[in-house]
């Protein structure tokens, strides 16, 4: 199906403009771009999440680059590869940066762009050993947690609730997260620029939201201080020499993820908020996608999206086509016993062998990797998507669209 489905992602943006003697539309707000060197950029991605690999399945850095090969292989543009600040911040004060560097090194070879997952004080809402410097994990009288006994060992270790925003943690954070950024700016070769963006946390507003009865607080309790602490982070970035976006991954399981997206949008630290829905609806990422662009300034985006769904493609083609991006979560799952029930997330299988709907995906991220720069500068008036009625497609249907200057019927 995807040839017939897909092809108009290369052309629409040029028929749509040939023919001036059809009436325009009226005017709609333009939702905000994607921006990367000044220019529009489309996030076409998927996660790698190499902490895995290196934490549970013990691979070296120089073991990585077949992940970092079979990412490119399924044609996105820009692959999201986590970095925690202990990775960072080896010892109090004692910083090591060989870990951004290879992977700037490794998207390079593969000519992906490169987006940084900072894994901080908040992983899943939880304070994970695995990504938190040993002395920060040591010392609760410096750096409270919510509720001590509510501790408990996971896949990486210790899991708690650091107490957000409060001084030192911030002042240690932001100094790392500054570290990283030197390395970053420091490591342009040849006018590359690799790196495009910085997520800040990942999925934090669980701890507002998700872990409220193990930690006892309650969401009015910690928004507050979550979304200062997100936004003096984001600043950390914002003001290094090096140019790239930040952005914040939100769940969308509570009432007022929406609302809460905006005040973390409008915050001088944070560019853009995405959501990470785990849904294989049309109509409900479509849903998702219309609420996020109502926010002034927001490049609206699914920051995950399992990769265990085989209507991927039609999932993208629904988010480029409202002018948005889109990411799956993940290339490859690792092997490891303590997240076998993660193991249907990847596109590929743990051994690297295919999933019956791995070269659909591939084949469609093609065309879309074709034709990014026309869905990335097009107006998404002038973006039609076609045979997105049905979450599996259908085998024949006929659909006739308009963009701006141009009637398309397509069967």
């Amino acid at each position: 199906r995807v040839i017939n489905i897909l092809l108009y992602c290369f052309l629409l943006t040029i028929l749509a403009c040939s023919n001036t003697n059809e009436p325009e539309r009226p005017p709609a707000v333009h939702p905000q771009k994607l921006i990367v060197e000044g220019k529009p950029f489309l996030m076409l991605g998927a996660q790698l999440r190499t902490d895995y690999f290196l934490q549970l399945d013990k691979k070296t850095l120089n073991e990585l680059e077949p992940y970092f090969e079979l990412a490119a292989n399924m044609n996105i543009l820009v692959i999201q590869v986590p970095v925690g600040w202990r990775d960072i911040e080896v010892q109090k004060d004692i910083y090591n940066t060989e870990l951004v560097e290879k992977y700037i090194e490794l998207c390079d070879k593969y000519q992906m762009k490169l987006e940084i997952l900072w894994f901080g004080s908040y992983m899943c809402g939880y304070s994970v050993e695995g990504y938190i410097p040993e002395y920060i994990v040591n010392d609760p009288v410096t750096y409270p947690d919510l509720k001590p006994d509510a501790a408990f060992d996971g896949w990486l270790g210790k899991h708690y609730y650091l107490k957000p925003n409060t001084p030192a943690l911030v002042e240690r954070e932001s100094k790392a997260l500054g570290k990283m950024m030197e390395a970053i700016y420091d490591n342009i070769h040849n006018q590359k620029h690799t790196v495009i963006g910085i997520q800040i946390e990942n999925e934090p507003d669980m701890l507002a939201t998700r872990h409220n009865e193990a930690h006892g607080y309650t969401p009015e309790q910690i928004w507050p201080d979550l979304i200062i602490m997100l936004d003096k982070l984001g600043q950390v970035v914002k003001s290094s020499p090096y140019d790239c976006y930040t952005r914040v991954n939100q769940t969308t399981t509570y009432p007022e993820y929406l609302t809460k997206s905006t005040a973390i949008a409008i915050t001088e630290g944070i560019d853009y908020v995405g959501v990470d829905p785990y849904e294989n609806s049309i109509q409900a990422i479509d849903g998702k996608l219309r609420q996020l662009r109502k926010i002034e300034g927001n490049y609206a985006h699914i920051a995950e999206n399992g990769g265990e769904y085989a209507n991927n493609d039609l999932l993208a083609l629904k988010a480029f086509s409202l002018g948005c991006g889109y990411e799956i979560f993940e290339v490859i799952t690792t092997p490891h016993p303590f997240l076998t029930e993660w193991t249907l997330r990847g596109i590929y299988n743990p051994d690297f062998t295919p999933k019956a709907h791995t070269q659909q995906i591939v084949d469609a991220f093609k065309i879309f990797k074709e034709a990014w720069v026309d869905l990335a500068n097009a107006n998404y008036l002038d973006i039609a998507g076609f045979n997105l009625k049905s979450n599996d497609g259908m085998e024949q249907t006929s659909e006739s669209k308009n963009t701006t200057h141009a009637g398309i019927k397509w069967s």
